[in-house]
């Protein structure tokens, strides 16, 4: 019987295994550094217990950051999601139009960051840039300025790249989703003269409700720690306008060598992140989830 019971744990082993060192161990590294500062000089650390932590919440930049993040994450949030359920209603239909409308709209989630964030840079180029080109026709933007050279327009900017990389997700899960509404919900709409606008308010958005709470914490995650697009486009600028929380803490280990406090902004994150993921978990195990 014992050794029944420790064939399952033998399966489990190598899991265990790769989160105890990718996940686990940086985490608890992570942890002990925000507790020190170390000189890059001498390489010697000095315990300053909570000191990095009350930095972090003290910090000038700490409001400034965490504005720009929330400013970031709902936008790219909004437009993810409610690009991917638009292109979700539309996929869901069984053309052959549509069938090979799937795959094209798929694209941008697998277009490697560096490639999207070059393609975003060069049409918004203040030279030669097309969209740049099209804005300055229009009087949006100044001649021979970019989009990227203004905060406000620069944060509209690489939401709108991160939209677009990020909707096909958004889109396949949605329409993963309305597969699973039963057809006789509509016809029982249909019957109580409910139009297509009444369909789409009482009975598919309840059927994506579940998606939707599951795409806010997963996108949600995802968008609070993603780097690389936005620092590839604007590298936080100008004037900060673009700094989210990930590369402050780049800034701060990389440009500053301020290794205890990047840990410090890190683990703030994590515990964001982490209650995040609490609230989903409560979230889903009430009775009518």
């Amino acid at each position: 019987m014992r050794a029944s019971a420790a064939v399952p744990w033998l399966f489990v082993l190598p899991l265990l295994a790769v989160i105890g060192v990718f996940v686990v161990l940086p985490l608890l590294s992570t942890l002990r550094l925000s507790i020190f500062t170390e000189s890059i000089f001498t390489g010697v650390e000095s315990f300053v217990g909570p000191g990095n932590y009350v930095g972090v919440f003290g910090s000038d930049a700490f409001w400034p950051t965490l504005a720009t993040t929330a400013i970031w994450t709902a936008g790219s949030l909004a437009g993810q999601l409610g690009l991917g359920l638009a292109a979700a209603l539309v996929i869901n239909r069984g053309t052959r139009l549509v069938k090979g409308l799937r795959s094209l709209l798929v694209l941008p989630y697998i277009v490697p960051a560096i490639a999207l964030a070059l393609i975003w840079r060069w049409m918004l180029d203040s030279d030669f840039g097309v969209v740049t080109h099209v804005l300055n026709a229009l009087g949006l933007v100044p001649d021979g300025q970019t989009p990227l050279g203004e905060p406000s327009s620069a944060m509209v900017s690489v939401i709108i790249a991160n939209v677009w990389h990020g909707f096909p997700f958004a889109m396949l899960i949605y329409w993963a989703a309305l597969q699973t509404i039963d057809s006789s919900q509509y016809e029982a709409a249909r019957v109580d003269g409910a139009n297509a606008l009444q369909q789409f308010r009482f009975v598919t958005l309840p059927g994506l409700r579940n998606a939707t709470i599951a795409l806010l914490v997963l996108r949600g995650i995802w968008t609070l720690t993603y780097f690389d697009l936005i620092y590839l486009i604007t590298g936080g600028g100008p004037a900060g306008a673009t700094t989210t929380w990930p590369i402050w803490i780049y800034h701060e280990a990389i440009g500053r060598s301020r290794f205890g406090f990047a840990s410090a902004i890190a683990i703030v994150l994590a515990f964001a992140m982490f209650a995040l993921v609490l609230w989903y978990v409560r979230r889903m195990r009430t009775p009518e989830r």
